[in-house]
């Protein structure tokens, strides 16, 4: 009969950490999700047909110190003309190529738009300013779904430590019951109960980690395949984080046990 409730009590806790650590992982696809949604905040900037290199040389370095500023990218008349060749699988001569040179300026925050627009407004480089505002609304909608989705897991996340916890703290307080009835004289019985059941919940761990990542490979290579645009973090980008935050749940668990005082068992 004990053999059998320790291993239900294994198996309880193996699938808590499996699921602690599916909260951990989508807490950090998640974030990985939304950083990459703001990296496309973007506008396009269409430069004066008069420009030469130096000025727009000067143009960028101007934009790139400014603090609203994340990034640009310089984008010759040349490549917007393949470019829209390409969208529109037509082919026209080079000679009637109507674009200009232009600067794509990338932004951290739909906040720094109306700053960065004011600012060259008055700029005599510039010659038209584009900013699709459908995209940046759509994009916006994304990182707030993102955002509640990462407040959501963190929440469960912490809701399985509380679980796996009281699992343990269970274990050891019934172990402890058991030595007491059986010789009550022993006063080590909590540090025998307590450290009875250290292995079994280090296994418990490993065996939860190991399930979690298999199910990760598997399922995130399905997901690639039928969502090419979702991009998931790798392996490797979580590896570490699964790892430490499965230690801090551990820590913090053992170390709940040995607050236990004996008007608890």
């Amino acid at each position: 009969m004990e053999n059998r409730k320790g291993n239900r009590t294994f198996i309880a806790l193996a699938l808590s950490f499996m699921i602690f650590n599916i909260f951990i992982s989508l807490s950090s696809n998640s974030y990985f999700i939304g950083k990459i949604l703001k990296n496309n905040y973007f506008m396009t900037v269409e430069l004066q047909n008069d420009g030469v290199k130096e000025k727009v040389q000067e143009f960028e370095k101007f934009l790139l110190e400014n603090e609203n500023v994340k990034g640009i990218k310089f984008l010759s008349k040349e490549e917007a003309f393949r470019n829209l060749q390409k969208e529109l699988e037509i082919v026209i001569p080079k000679s009637e190529n109507p674009l200009p040179n232009s600067i794509i300026i990338y932004f951290k925050d739909e906040k720094n738009l109306h700053a960065i627009q004011e600012l060259l407004d008055v700029n005599p480089m510039v010659r038209e300013i584009y900013i699709d505002n459908q995209f940046l609304q759509s994009t916006q909608r994304k990182v707030s779904a993102v955002n509640i989705s990462l407040f959501l897991c963190i929440l469960l996340s912490v809701g399985m430590c509380y679980q796996i916890t009281t699992i343990l703290r269970g274990v050891v307080i019934r172990d402890y019951m058991l030595y007491a009835i059986k010789n009550p004289q022993n006063k080590k019985n909590f540090f025998v109960a307590r450290n009875k059941n250290l292995i079994p919940f280090l296994g418990s761990a490993v065996v939860g980690g190991l399930i979690f990542f298999n199910i990760y490979i598997i399922l995130r290579e399905r997901y690639q395949q039928i969502l090419s645009t979702l991009i998931l973090q790798s392996f490797k980008q979580i590896v570490v984080l699964e790892i430490v935050a499965t230690l801090v749940v551990i820590i913090f668990a053992w170390k709940s046990t040995a607050r236990l005082k004996r008007n608890e068992v």
